[in-house]
């Protein structure tokens, strides 16, 4: 079997790192590509997998000197730095509000307060201003939420994520992944007056999803086998947008941006 490996070029181009960076960490013991016929270095999966680490490591600011992708344990790095994403989104989100308020301001025809600039201009939270949200989290309510999962996953093409289960292994709350986002999915709770759009009998939520090509997107969830609602269509608010309902009748948006 013939196992696929990359010139210094490749990894170089592919990753953003300078084949420097690259013999840097190969004259540390870090790396140690093999070399071809030619003399050249080629780097295989188990390469890549401790550049990978190599790389985690020193995104959560571990020493070079301190760096160990042997002793990494991949799954707990990879938690680190999925929290030190979701900080650093929390802190763009408070260095949004703080921007969108001075946008706001001058849209009025009002200027900023002083102690706003320099927040804006600094980054720095405003000790005087109320808590602002820093992140969105969708929640939908179905009926049956596996078979509801499913669909999401197998005609859409999202992400699965997991799925909780009560002492009688219904479950109860799921969770799947489109783009940067996540999608709660909820139980039925009259006491809530949570109810599917198939128990009501009608959608009271319309989901809005951008993706990368609107005509392709259509084509897969329409040969999945997907309830479409109308085609792509170029609509007045600058988008081409296509509707198709999910398996329980709520209404979702596909879309992507028209060129200006």
């Amino acid at each position: 079997m013939t196992t696929t490996t990359m010139t210094i070029g490749e990894v170089s181009q592919r990753t953003g790192l300078t084949e420097r960076t690259l013999r840097y960490y190969e004259e540390l013991g870090l790396l140690a590509p093999e070399r071809d016929s030619a003399g050249r270095r080629r780097y295989d999966a188990a390469q890549l997998d401790r550049l990978y680490r190599i790389r985690l490591l020193r995104e959560l600011d571990t020493p070079l000197a301190d760096v160990d992708p042997d002793g990494a344990d991949l799954l707990t790095i990879t938690s680190r730095q999925l929290g030190a994403l979701d900080r650093r989104i929390g802190e763009l989100s408070r260095l949004r509000e703080r921007v969108r308020t001075v946008e706001d301001r001058l849209m009025r025809g009002d200027h900023p307060a002083d102690a706003e600039l320099v927040g804006v201009m600094a980054g720095l939270p405003n000790t005087d201003s109320e808590t602002v949200a820093t992140r969105r989290l969708t929640l939908l309510v179905y009926r049956d939420i596996d078979a509801a999962q499913r669909h999401l996953v197998d005609v859409f093409g999202f992400v699965p994520g997991p799925l909780a289960r009560d002492d009688s292994g219904t479950v109860v709350h799921g969770e799947v992944r489109a783009g940067d986002g996540v999608v709660w999915m909820h139980r039925e709770a009259l006491e809530f007056g949570l109810a599917s759009p198939a128990t009501l009998g009608a959608a009271t939520h319309c989901m809005a999803v951008t993706v990368d090509d609107c005509q392709a997107h259509h084509e897969r969830v329409r040969d999945a086998g997907g309830d479409v609602v109308y085609a792509p269509t170029e609509m007045s608010y600058g988008v081409l947008e296509y509707g198709v309902r999910d398996a329980e009748g709520g209404l979702w948006s596909f879309m992507q941006p028209l060129d200006e």
